[in-house]
């Protein structure tokens, strides 16, 4: 019995799709924005590199605006029902990032040292940005989401009709909450915590904030 389970275990693994990923040719860009979700892993190098690691670009488009933006249309025709989107983004530093109805964009590994950052989640969604090292953080959430942050110097946090900013580190803070949400400082054991193991603190419906 136990071989024949066996046997059909490793039948499955060979029928089962193996994933690939396709190296996507993009400009060369500054900032990332993903207005309808995805999921993005977001690594340091030299180079700039673009690499699909689940969908398809039969749904999903990218392109570089102009003024250095990546836009990342997740879904600009119809997607099937449980698309998903994954992607691997290397750069070695991005000034703006924002996301917007749901997914997450998270950075991994040791980025350079950078003055300027802005972060905007709308709608839903995570970004976490506690391995990129900027001095000033300019960080904004709208009807729901959470951002992750470390700030050097200072932080300008503003969070409207719900959502969570964390941050980590001694920089100056402004904060302003409108109709619910909270600012606030996380516990210095959760900095280097994988973000799922990281809870969420209780929302507040105070209509102003402060540090």
């Amino acid at each position: 019995m136990f071989e024949a389970l066996r046997a059909l275990a490793a039948s499955i693994f060979l029928l089962a799709p193996i994933p690939v990923t396709t190296p996507v040719q993009v400009e060369r860009f500054s900032s990332i924005e993903l207005p309808k979700g995805g999921h993005v892993i977001l690594r340091p190098s030299a180079t700039q590199r673009v690499t699909l690691v689940r969908g398809s670009l039969d749904y999903t488009r990218l392109r570089v605006t102009d003024r250095g933006v990546l836009i990342v249309d997740k879904c600009y025709r119809k997607c099937p029902r449980g698309y998903r989107l994954e992607l691997e983004i290397l750069s070695p530093n991005v000034s703006r990032i924002s996301l917007a109805n749901g997914g997450s964009i998270e950075s991994r590994g040791s980025f350079a040292r950078q003055r300027d950052l802005a972060i905007a989640v709308a709608h839903g969604g995570t970004i976490d940005v506690r391995s990129i090292v900027a001095q000033r953080v300019v960080a904004t959430v709208e009807q729901g989401g959470r951002i992750l942050t470390v700030p050097q110097t200072s932080l300008v946090a503003s969070v409207s009709h719900g959502g969570v900013i964390t941050f980590w580190g001694d920089g100056q803070v402004t904060s302003s909450i409108e109709h619910g949400g909270v600012v606030h400082k996380g516990a210095p054991a959760e900095l280097d915590l994988p973000l799922s193991e990281i809870g969420f603190p209780v929302l507040s419906h105070r209509t102003k904030g402060g540090r």
